[in-house]
């Protein structure tokens, strides 16, 4: 029989230097103590095994539910985390009005009576996301009595219809900080057999540290149906289901299994860092992610791949005022647009290096030791509306993804901002019903497997983003548009792939600001060294226009 509280045995079991940790199997459901933000914390812990098979949390507050931080050579083993009460909310659509564009839904019994924003439109035959639904940004969301959610945005009324499905996810409460189970500045961590069921942010996100990180049999997916629903539940996570960024060393994600999940279904992140101060070897920076520390000591810089490297020698993190920052360039910071060049993260670094690099105020520097190189994604099972996303080297192996946006390689930065990853391999993979996720004509992340960079407005970088390319042995199925789109790479192989039943349906215009051909089955541009070879393509449907297209010899 489980107490009800787990968490002061595990403290004690820490402090006296166990090397095992036994939870006993139960459900808890517990919520942050003293007004904290996170109901679980483990803290610098070193080479132990948490085992909690049987055991699920339920955090009866929207915050963080797990976290460790700056623990090494930790494994946890068997949990499962839960929400009570839900982040999300979900109904059946009973009204549509296309002209003043709004929708009613009628919650599900048993699901939360809020008015949740971020929406997604649900086919209820296969209850998953809705063909050519369209990105919903800026919705509004009311409620009309006690269980009808009126849901608001221009277009709405043109992709749902009465008796959809439609799930209604938010970010954690006020105060409170979203993500189930966080893994920072941790090194050498394994999560084995973990699941999580629902989660105000992301499922599972690592970030900084060594890294080293293996999931195993891990699951992010949808939890039971809550007291006295009679719907199964229609999402997972609100955000992300898994995300990895800015560590050392990537991890390994084997056996996996993720479904439903409110954005991305797995990624692994960087981010480049803005110059912002130049003497010598000492270097004033600002990542453009403002959640990680950037860099630390040790981690290479550079702003190319090929280009020359230097190694952080010292660190530490002020302010701009600390950093006595040319004015001029204040004003710039201060006024720059989202997305922009100059968008970058408030609080500063200031690095020396070990050597002097080439670089003066507002050139970009990324590092190739805070990219998560050297991941592993292998054998998972994906069945989500959002991306595989990676944005460092390693394997994507033999894994099964069942996704309208299914594996993106992209760096997602600014035209002039630094970036590379050399030595991807894309293999033995299974890639079902790509193609039709929300229609996106700005973007160039068009095909099945889209590994793109993107410039100005309207172009794709030149060739040296990538290098080293691999996109074998693959089985694309019943996917439309692109099947497999190319740019910006050197020494690119693309063999031994086999697309059964392209373009059977109607491509979206998605990569048309690009002039990525919607009718390809491959399409490779601004690259150098190609090599498509081996390839085959059955049963194609008739928006199939050239097997090959951008640039490279036809087979």
């Amino acid at each position: 029989m489980a107490s009800e509280d787990f968490r002061p045995l595990v403290a004690a079991a820490l402090a006296r230097g166990d090397k095992t940790v036994v939870i006993p199997p139960g459900t808890y459901r517990l919520a942050p103590d003293g007004g904290g933000r996170c109901v679980w914390s483990v803290e610098r812990a070193r080479d132990v095994e948490i085992v909690a098979e049987g055991v699920t949390l339920v955090s009866t507050r929207l915050t963080r539910a797990v976290a460790f931080n700056g623990c090494v050579g930790v494994t946890l083993r068997g949990l499962t985390v839960d929400y009570d009460p839900l982040p999300f909310t979900q109904g059946t659509v009973i009204a549509v009005d296309g002209a003043s564009g709004w929708i009613d839904v009628k919650l599900h019994a048993g699901y939360p009576r809020q008015p949740y924003a971020r929406i997604d439109v649900i086919d209820p035959v296969t209850r998953y996301r809705k063909r050519g639904m369209p990105f919903l940004w800026g919705t509004k969301a009311e409620m009309r009595g006690e269980d009808v959610v009126r849901v608001t945005l221009a277009g709405i009324g043109r992709t749902a219809a009465a008796g959809d499905l439609v799930s209604l996810s938010a970010g954690p409460d006020a105060g409170g900080i979203p993500h189930a189970l966080t893994l920072e500045r941790c090194s050498a961590v394994t999560l084995q057999g973990v699941t999580v069921h629902s989660a105000p942010g992301m499922g599972i996100l690592e970030c900084d540290g060594g890294g080293r990180t293996a999931y195993l049999a891990c699951r992010v997916v949808p939890g039971p149906p809550p007291a006295g629903a009679q719907e199964a539940r229609l999402l997972s996570t609100s955000w992300d289901a898994m995300q990895t960024k800015t560590v050392r060393y990537g991890p390994r994600v084997e056996g996996c299994e993720i479904r439903e999940a409110g954005d991305d279904s797995w990624s692994v992140q960087s981010s480049d860092l803005m110059v912002l101060k130049a003497e010598g070897r000492t270097l004033v920076l600002a990542s453009r992610d403002a959640f990680t520390v950037g860099v630390d000591v040790g981690d290479r810089l550079t702003t190319r791949l090929g280009g020359p490297e230097a190694s952080v020698a010292t660190r530490r993190g002020l302010s701009r005022e600390e950093a006595a920052l040319d004015p001029a360039l204040l004003t710039k910071l201060s006024e720059a647009p989202q997305w922009s060049a100059w968008k970058v993260s408030p609080r500063c670094i200031e690095v020396t290096l070990e050597k002097e690099l080439p670089v003066a105020a507002g050139d970009s520097l990324y590092s190739p030791d805070r990219m998560g190189n050297g991941f592993v994604f292998r054998n998972n099972r994906v069945h989500s509306p959002g991306r595989v996303l990676v944005k460092a080297s390693g394997t994507v192996e033999d894994n099964l993804l069942d996704t309208p946006h299914a594996l993106v390689v992209c760096p997602e930065l600014p035209g002039t901002a630094a970036a590379g990853i050399d030595g991807l391999v894309i293999r033995g993979n299974t890639i079902r019903r790509a193609g039709w996720f929300c229609p996106a004509p700005w973007s160039s992340q068009a095909g099945a497997v889209s590994v793109t960079a993107g410039g100005g407005a309207r172009q794709l970088r030149a060739a040296g983003v990538f290098a080293n390319l691999r996109i074998e042995d693959n089985v694309f199925e019943d996917c439309v548009g692109p099947n497999v789109v190319v740019s910006s790479a050197r020494g690119v192989r693309v063999r031994g792939n086999r697309f059964e039943h392209p373009h059977h349906g109607k491509p979206n215009d998605t990569g048309a600001s690009y002039g990525i051909a919607g009718d390809a089955v491959i399409w490779v541009a601004e690259s150098e060294d190609v090599d498509v070879e081996g390839n085959t393509v059955n049963d194609p449907g008739p928006f199939l226009g050239n097997v090959v297209a951008g640039g490279v010899p036809r087979e």
